[in-house]
């Protein structure tokens, strides 16, 4: 064990010479995919739509050069809904007890993304408040499809109310993928003299991989250490 503290210590080194830093991130990210689901009515849901995201970012500068490491959740979702009172289909076999006035169906598909990136960074200081930074790296993301199909049947009545859901169909798949990404933000430090560490900012970017295109924009808040 002793052998192997000395190449320890060499890969800790560089990171104890940096400037690290913690960043959190809100904003929204938008997922272009080809991932939809199509069910038993042939109805097809592709749930790519924008949605809020949130990040956090550690990373380490060494001058103008650094590492920065991310993870952030992404959703999309998209839903069907129908509902009439008029020719109401039958109850399903073998179901008794009331007699529906009202019908739904509810059909719902969520595509969600859980990502990591590692990003080599460049930056620019503007002036003593202003930073520019630029990174190029790579992503490894959990991908997670969930879908479900639930017919409703209920009677208002007075009193209480009768009702009765059948679970069509459910179903669950997940894959992982790796990638790439690249980013561009700005920083700007509002008290550079009382409180150097503070920066607010904003952020843009774009991920790529065989299953998805996210275009992402974050407000930014973070504290250099």
């Amino acid at each position: 064990m002793k052998k192997y503290l000395p190449l320890a210590l060499l890969a800790i080194s560089p990171l104890s010479q940096a400037d690290a830093y913690l960043q959190l991130g809100l904003g929204t990210a938008e997922m272009d995919h080809d991932e939809a689901v199509v069910f038993s009515d042939n109805t097809r849901l592709k749930p790519d739509s924008n949605d809020s995201s949130q990040q956090i970012t550690l990373g380490y500068r060494f001058e103008s050069f650094g590492i920065e490491i991310s993870h952030r959740n992404m959703e999309g979702k998209e839903d069907h809904e129908f509902s009439t009172l008029t020719a109401i289909p039958s109850l399903p076999g073998g179901v008794t007890g009331g007699t529906p006035n009202e019908y739904e169906e509810d059909k719902d598909a969520t595509f969600d993304a859980s990502q990591v990136a590692i990003k080599g960074v460049y930056y620019w200081d503007l002036d003593r408040q202003w930073l520019l930074k630029s990174g190029l790296g790579l992503t490894y993301t959990d991908y997670e499809m969930r879908a479900s199909y639930v017919r409703s049947w209920e009677e208002d009545k007075p009193g209480e109310d009768w009702e009765y859901d059948q679970v069509v169909s459910q179903s669950k798949e997940t894959d992982t993928a790796w990638g790439g990404i690249a980013s561009i933000g700005v920083h700007y430090t509002p008290l550079p003299d009382s409180v150097p560490g503070l920066n607010l900012g904003v952020e843009a970017s774009v991920a790529t991989d065989k299953y998805n295109t996210a275009s992402a924009l974050y407000g930014t808040l973070g504290w250099t250490f």
